[in-house]
């Protein structure tokens, strides 16, 4: 490796380290210190740096994750508002509803009313919908084990991003042998394009491994959480996902009682879409429960 290349490869990873540690630490007081320290980047640089990654300020970025992981509490949950507000890193009501009212033009109030009021409306053509690739409308439960995984990130609309995302970790594992027989493959969506604007979304191809490896690049490491998953299966085009989420979002998930945890859903592909036509793929979907 040359040495440009090289120089390229480390600051991929230690942004993939700034980046990690916001998404996992938004209850905490995220300054601009600490975070500089994490990627050992220079306080005076680091602004502009991140800002070139992330297409944004880094100020803009926490206030958005923080945002929109309010808005999946307030759309998929019953916690109260103050302490939605709490979860996501502001220290009093008052300072939520002034930054998501800022954000959205209604307050979290008028926007969990607004959704509930959405979701009554089109509750008939959600089944509908799912019904055409859900294999079932009720999903299998299973606790899983934590898996270590490599992955590679990719920003922009998920049916162009992942494609480009699974090129780069594909031809990381490959070089690194991390492919075995039963090897699995998984994806994180970060972001619901219901609310988050196309190019800011993220999508994680993600491999787990059993051996032990370094990040690379633009090649992390991550975790995705064990514990107790709700477990569909989704057949045919990776295009209709969405109706299969606002299916499992929008009708099951509250009629269901069960709480989500405050981890990511994640996809686990069973196929190959390079070698398999797409009305014939499978893909579970799996829900972190309580």
């Amino acid at each position: 490796m040359n040495v440009k290349a090289n120089t390229l490869s480390i600051y991929h990873e230690r942004i993939n380290k700034v980046v990690n540690y916001i998404n996992n630490h938004l209850t905490d007081d995220l300054d601009i210190t600490t975070l500089a320290n994490i990627g050992n980047y220079s306080v005076f640089h680091f602004h502009r740096i991140m800002r070139a990654y992330l297409g944004e300020s880094l100020g803009a970025y926490i206030v958005r994750q923080r945002l929109e992981t309010a808005v999946s509490l307030l759309r998929f949950s019953d916690e109260s508002i103050s302490d939605i507000a709490c979860k996501v890193g502001y220290e009093n009501p008052s300072s939520f509803n002034k930054a998501f009212k800022k954000r959205y033009g209604i307050s979290p109030a008028e926007y969990r009313k607004n959704n509930e009021l959405i979701m009554k409306i089109n509750d008939s053509q959600i089944k509908f919908n799912a019904m055409e690739n859900l294999k079932s409308l009720q999903p299998k439960i299973k606790i899983l084990k934590s898996k270590k995984v490599v992955y590679a990130r990719a920003f922009g609309d998920y049916n162009k991003s992942a494609g480009k995302a699974w090129d780069i970790v594909c031809d990381f594992a490959e070089k690194k042998r991390l492919f075995g027989f039963k090897t699995e493959f998984l994806g994180i969506s970060h972001g619901d394009p219901n609310v988050t604007e196309t190019d800011k979304l993220r999508y994680d191809a993600c491999i787990v491994i059993t051996k032990e490896t370094d990040p690379e690049g633009e090649i992390g490491l991550q975790q995705v959480s064990g514990g107790k998953y709700a477990v569909f299966t989704h057949n045919g085009s990776y295009r209709y996902l969405k109706n299969s989420y606002d299916y499992i979002y929008g009708k099951w998930l509250p009629e269901s009682g069960k709480e989500l945890r405050n981890t990511n859903c994640f996809e686990k592909y069973l196929n190959d879409a390079n070698k398999t036509k797409e009305e014939k793929l499978k893909t579970e979907i799996y829900i972190p429960i309580q």
